[in-house]
């Protein structure tokens, strides 16, 4: 069973909210879900995310793959890059701590994800 991390949506017309959820890649986008990792609220200012890290890092462990926009939201808390790094090997930088991104400000793109590894390369080499 293909499994993906996505948002489902809920709220009423104009006001959408989201669960960020593990689910099922053929259930429809507002059905059946396997388990629920947090939720985000764009109307709010700023954005509300609130993502439970180690039920996010469980899901990406076994597989699943986020949708672009749930990428997105796993790099602004951290958990992307925490489980880059743990997919390659490579130990958090010095400092242990992961940055947070402004979800206003910066997209997550295939070249930060490059940009990611080369730099988990660079620390290998040192």
């Amino acid at each position: 069973m293909a499994v993906r991390i996505r948002l489902q949506r809920l709220g009423r017309k104009k006001r959408p909210f989201y669960r960020l959820v593990a689910a099922d890649a053929r259930a429809q986008r507002d059905g059946v879900f396997l388990e629920r990792l947090g939720h985000y609220n764009p109307i709010s200012e700023p954005a509300d995310v609130v993502i439970d890290e180690e039920k996010a890092l469980k899901w990406l462990r076994w597989g699943a793959q986020p949708t672009d926009t749930a990428k997105r939201l796993l790099s602004q808390k951290g958990i992307w890059k925490k489980f880059t790094y743990e997919k390659l090997g490579k130990p958090l930088p010095e400092d242990g701590e992961v940055e947070t991104v402004d979800i206003t400000e910066n997209e997550v793109t295939e070249l930060d994800e490059v940009r990611l590894i080369e730099e988990a390369s660079e620390v290998e080499e040192e």
